[in-house]
């Protein structure tokens, strides 16, 4: 709400005495007790026509205008430069939370699950990591042999097979993280979109 009064609008709150009033009750305040010294106030909604706000620019001053036929007022805000520095700034903003959302999407991608050679893989954190031991196991015992627990239950497995998957399981790994790489390159090069970040990462 913004106060209009003898014809000018002035960003002014409003009052606590009539902060329990409805919008319609602010717009002719001739109604209230003389003493108060609001009768020829009033405070009328905002309409901002500022429009869109152009590349490398910020609001600056703002204009109040009159609509006295609906009763409105009517903001329009100029637009400046930004400075070199605030451009850095915004920009450096930017870049961060592509950064966190594209790092989550990575995350996501890492930890959802593979499939090698028919088998379906956990790749949360710590099943990498027991099949990394267990892969390290199978170098050092050509004999190695065992019963691996997969999304779809126990499957046997030899350690020659052990290896193969870990081995694609980190090519998996390693290729999610490619792809969060390539991303940063697009923020970069200030290419990126939303679309791109449910693309090209490994099934």
């Amino acid at each position: 709400m913004v106060k209009v009064e003898s014809g000018t609008a002035t960003r002014e709150p409003v009052p606590d005495f009539l902060r329990d009033n409805t919008p319609e009750s602010l717009l002719d305040l001739s109604w209230t007790w003389e003493g108060l010294g609001v009768q020829d106030a009033a405070w009328w909604p905002e309409e901002d026509v500022s429009g869109e706000l152009g590349a490398n620019k910020k609001w600056g001053a703002e204009v109040l205008t009159l609509d006295v036929e609906r009763k409105v007022v009517l903001v329009t805000r100029k637009q400046v430069n930004m400075t070199a520095a605030e451009k850095a700034e915004r920009d450096s903003a930017i870049a961060a939370e592509w950064a966190g959302r594209i790092a989550a999407r990575r995350f996501q991608a890492e930890t959802g699950g593979t499939t090698v050679e028919g088998v379906q893989v956990n790749t949360e954190r710590d099943s990498q990591a027991l099949l990394t031991g267990a892969a390290f196991a199978a170098t050092l015992d050509p004999a190695y042999h065992i019963k691996w627990k997969a999304e779809t239950g126990f499957v046997d497995l030899t350690g020659e097979q052990v290896l193969g998957i870990a081995s694609q399981v980190r090519a998996f790994v390693q290729a999610c993280f490619n792809r969060e790489a390539e991303l940063l390159g697009f923020v970069a090069d200030g290419s990126i979109t939303a679309e791109m970040l449910e693309e090209g990462w490994p099934v």
